[in-house]
Order: structure tokens, then sequence, then C-alpha cells
């Protein structure tokens, strides 16, 4: 298919080594209502049939570019390198195991119509487990759709808010903010995000734009460790804190939010560790929470945990299977019945 319009928006894909997600989620791209776009795939040197699959889609739809990187150059800097790229008047990230719905382009660009001075415009993301559960929808207690100027929309964001997997970005934001940080590690994407948000206006609509998949070899499973997000966190925190650009009550009130929830993340993801038997993390996590933010109890809590279940490796299965049953008897599958829909676009 030849789609002879100028391209408005680029699809970075970087890529490794999972050819048949990646099929998927080129797909979903080329599905979109929205069709004056270009998928851009950068291969981080798979060095497997990626090449083949990837060509055979641009056999047939002239909008898929693919390029491959003669060595592996690390998942962030794989991403900038497709930032720095971009020849489009807009643009979104989307992981090779991720994918789309048909609508979210549409859905954005009349967001930009509508507010023109609007730096990215975003939908909801649905969190779906390889074996089709809805986990979470992160804009499903979302107060207010609409615009939101600096710096309210920071703070909106600073609670809770879209994933970039459902953010459709103006190019300009790469020579006002810059490309990702890699010194923030995993947290790389809500830096990019947050640095903007607290500069210039942008819009939020709670409508579903994009599936995020949760499996054993996505970003918040086992591979994850204390390394890719501490002091990552901390330097994100610095980004904002530290920005002259920004008024300083701004700043001020910001980083009294973000260290909030940096405790709070050190706390759940000690449990984290401690469900993937990665004691070493719990135990540091521990000694953070300690030493770094005198959260004796919350330091103690972890301690002991790992310790307890250090001991006995079946306590912890038996445990965390417990919490899981009770969150989602406590949900009583709200999600999946207002969301399972949407796991058919998984089996296209």
């Amino acid at each position: 298919m030849n789609h002879s319009s100028k391209p408005m928006i680029t699809t970075i894909i970087p890529t490794y080594r999972r050819p048949k997600l990646l099929q998927r989620a080129i797909r979903s791209v080329l599905n979109q209502t929205y069709p004056h776009l270009q998928v851009c795939v950068y291969d981080n040197a798979s060095n497997d049939e990626t090449a083949y699959v990837v060509a055979e889609i641009a056999k047939t739809d002239s909008r898929v570019k693919y390029y491959c990187h003669p060595e592996n150059i690390g998942a962030i800097a794989n991403f900038n390198y497709g930032l720095k790229h971009v020849d489009t008047p807009f643009f979104s990230f989307l992981s090779d195991d991720d994918l789309l719905l048909p609508n979210f382009y549409l859905m954005a660009m009349k967001g930009f119509d509508k507010f023109p001075d609007a730096m990215f415009s975003a939908g909801s993301t649905i969190f779906i487990t390889d074996k089709g559960r809805v986990e979470l929808v992160d804009l499903s207690l979302w107060k207010r759709e609409g615009y939101y100027a600096p710096p309210e929309g920071l703070f909106a964001l600073l609670n809770g808010g879209p994933v970039w997997t459902s953010i459709l970005f103006r190019k300009e934001v790469v020579k006002e903010v810059g490309l990702l940080d890699i010194n923030t590690g995993a947290v790389s994407d809500g830096d990019f995000v947050f640095r903007i948000a607290a500069r210039f206006p942008n819009i939020v609509y709670k409508e579903p734009c994009a599936i995020f998949m949760i499996h054993d070899l996505s970003s918040c499973s086992s591979s994850l460790n204390l390394a890719s997000i501490w002091p990552g966190y901390l330097n994100m925190i610095h980004n904002i804190s530290e920005d002259k650009r920004i008024p300083l009550d701004v700043c001020l009130r910001a980083e009294k939010i973000m260290t909030f929830n940096l405790k709070c993340y050190l706390f759940s993801f000690g449990f984290f560790f401690i469900k993937q038997k990665n004691f070493e993390d719990a135990y540091k996590i521990a000694d953070i929470l300690r030493k770094q933010y005198n959260q004796k109890t919350k330091a103690i809590i972890v301690y002991s945990a790992a310790k307890l279940f250090q001991h006995l490796p079946m306590g912890s299965d038996i445990f965390f299977n417990g919490v899981v049953k009770i969150r989602r008897y406590l949900r009583k599958g709200a999600l999946q019945k207002q969301f399972g829909g949407y796991v058919q676009y998984l089996q296209k």
C-alpha cells in the first residue's frame, strides 16, 4: 500500500530480538485510522529474523522504514537515536512488545487541532498480561479530561498519569527539553514527560489508546533491578527541581511530591524484589529507606519480610499468590469487565 501524502507522525519502535511481537506492534500502527504516518524501526543488532520480518511488511506498505545498528547500543540510546532522526511534526514511542489501538493518532491529532499550543496529546493505556487479564488502566481514576496548562499538568501527572505509549508529542519538544536522560535509567520515559509538562501545556483524554503488555520479558518483569531505578529516580527529581526555567515554587512543590512518591515506590519495589527472590536488592532498599529517608518502620517491614521469605521460599509464593487473589477479588473483575474487550487486539 502506498500513501502519497507526506507523513505527519513518526512512530519510533526500538527493537531487540522479538520479531513476532514487533510484527504485531508495527501492524497496530499501520492500522491507525489516521493514515499520514511512518513507522521507523531501530534494530539494536538483533542478528535474527527481525530484518526479514520488517522487510516483508515494508513490501506492502511503504510507510515502514528500517535501520539496524552494527552493535547493541542499549535501550535508551536506541530510543534517543530514533528521537534524533524524527523528521515529521509529531512523533510517539512504541516498545516492540506493545501495540496501539486504532483511533489513537486520530484522537491525539484532534486534540492538537483544538489546542495548538499543547506539546503533547495523551490517551489511556491498558496494561494486560500475556494471559489476557487486565491488570491496570492508567487513567481509570483520572479526574478531568482536556487541556492542562503548566504547572497544573505536571502536578496532575505526578499523581499518576498516562505512560508515553499513549502519548503523541510535537517535534518541538526535542529542541525545548532535549533527548531522554540516560542517567534516569528505567524512569527516563517519565522524566521526559515530566520535563515537558513542567513548562508546556498538554492534553489528556481517558479514551484507551494503547496496550502495554505485561510478560516475563517486559520492562516490569524480573529483569528489573535496583540499579535500574536508583539513583535514576533521584536524577529525575533533580532534572525538575534544578531547572531554572521552572518557577521556584513549582520546583519545590514538585520535589516534595516526587520524593514522597519515591519513598512509596521503594517500599513497593522492596516487596517486588522479595517476590522475585532478589533479596540482595530488597535489603538495599531497606537500607535506603532507613538511612536516606528515616523511614524506619517501612525499612523494618521490608527487611523482616526479606529475612523471613529468604529462609521460607515456599512461604513467599503462598503469600504473594494470596495477595494477588485478594486484590482481584476486591476489584471483583471491574477492569476486566470494562476493558477486557480490548484483549481481541492482541490476536490481530
